[in-house]
């Protein structure tokens, strides 16, 4: 068993993969499923600078609804782009391939800021 399958309760401990993320605290469900026959979603709008979205390529994105709780969607990074108009102009949306294991990861309690906690360098 790898330390990834270890779990308390229902929930995981936290991600002990050594890999860029970013975990959101998602409470307006701007979670876009892209197509019925794939498991691509976007997530959207969140305030994050281009050269970070760019760097969480390939990584996970952890979807919350408080910090102190387990995620309860997520999955790979396949993409970004950054809204071009109107109320959400400027705000970055990530393309993303859902994984179940992605599902009930508890964060560690450090490095959150403004809902979102991003690990790139580990």
């Amino acid at each position: 068993m790898t330390p990834k399958d270890v779990r308390v309760g229902a929930w995981r401990l936290p991600m002990p993969i050594k890999s860029k993320r970013i975990h959101l605290i998602e409470r307006d469900n701007r979670v876009i499923r892209l197509d019925a026959n794939s498991q691509v979603w976007e997530s959207g709008y969140w305030i994050i600078s281009d050269a970070k979205a760019k760097q969480l390529l390939g990584g996970s994105i952890l979807l919350h609804k408080k910090q102190k709780e387990p995620s309860f969607f997520g999955g790979v990074i396949l993409n970004y782009r950054i809204q071009k108009g109107g109320e959400w102009k400027g705000r970055v949306i990530f393309t993303f391939e859902y994984r179940a294991d992605h599902r009930m990861v508890l964060a560690d309690r450090g490095g959150w800021s403004q809902e979102m906690k991003v690990v790139v360098n580990e």
